[in-house]
């Protein structure tokens, strides 16, 4: 009963090879369109479907094909123009590091005694009308102390005309403390410092304050010493013994400092809220200081 049956040898020979080839790849291109996440990709292969719209589906794939390729190419081309390398430097010392600002500001920036020596030059006090007297010393001691806390009292004089109007900066200059007022025997880095050549003022929205190592003080005041020039920015070395600043201060009980601890190019604003109000009960504060920095070349990318 199997007399009518041949192999494939007695029929003619082995199935033609590329014949099998576009059998496989017909196949193996079915399966990838019925199991692609590309969306759309499967209704391309999908037999039972009108043809417009596996064309369409076509026609979509191809168009998003020449746009991906597109795009890789240009930005292929702009890295092998101008690279961006960005690497990873685990090997860092400590070189070009800032030692932070430290900025001193008094609850009370004004010295009762230099504003009355103030008023006391201005009008003879014993011959002149006391409220008027009064009225001008509470406005010199908080034109004085001029800060973003004191900004409704200064507006209560507005009804007085007689009152200074201009020159503020030069009257704080007369009845503020000085830095030796303030504080002495000052060391940084374990050896001797000068108090007031290191800690210069700074008018902020504290009042007015000393600061140390900070970008933005002032550049001139009248009891500034002699042969001033002002400090450059001061660094940490691995060669330092130390990596401290101290100093004393004057009756802090009754004037307590507020101490700010900040980045050299930091100004002080009201938001800024300080790391210590000393009133001597402390003696010490230990602090890690951390900085952030772009070079000069990612900075150019921005």
């Amino acid at each position: 009963m199997f007399d009518g049956l041949k192999s494939a040898d007695d029929r003619g020979g082995d199935v033609p090879k590329t014949k099998l080839l576009k059998t496989s790849m017909r196949h193996q291109f079915n399966e990838f369109f019925d199991h692609s996440t590309l969306h759309g990709i499967r209704y391309i292969a999908q037999n039972d479907r009108p043809l417009h719209e596996r064309f369409m589906w076509f026609s979509f794939l191809s168009v998003g094909i020449v746009i991906t390729s597109i795009i890789i190419i240009s930005l292929w081309e702009k890295f092998q123009t101008s690279p961006t390398i960005t690497g990873l430097d685990t090997d860092f010392h400590n070189w070009d590091v800032q030692f932070p600002a430290i900025t001193i500001c008094p609850l009370q920036s004004t010295s009762d005694e230099k504003v009355w020596e103030y008023v006391s030059s201005v009008y003879d006090v014993a011959n002149t009308d006391n409220e008027r007297v009064e009225i001008f010393y509470k406005y010199i001691n908080a034109i004085a102390s001029f800060s973003y806390s004191n900004i409704e009292q200064i507006k209560t004089f507005s009804d007085y005309d007689w009152l200074p109007k201009d020159n503020f900066k030069d009257l704080a200059y007369k009845v503020v403390y000085h830095c030796e007022d303030l504080m002495f025997d000052c060391t940084f880095k374990g050896e001797p410092y000068n108090c007031c050549s290191g800690f210069e003022p700074i008018f902020t929205e504290y009042g007015f304050c000393y600061s140390f190592n900070s970008r933005h003080v002032v550049l001139d005041w009248p009891w500034k010493p002699e042969n001033y020039s002002k400090s450059g920015t001061e660094y940490v070395y691995e060669t330092d013994n130390k990596l401290s600043i101290t100093f004393n201060t004057h009756n802090t009980t009754k004037n307590p400092l507020n101490i700010f601890i900040h980045s050299t190019d930091d100004i002080l604003v009201i938001d800024t809220l300080p790391q210590h109000l000393w009133t001597r009960r402390i003696a010490r504060i230990l602090f890690d200081s951390k900085q952030t920095y772009t070079t000069e070349g990612a900075r150019q990318l921005s």
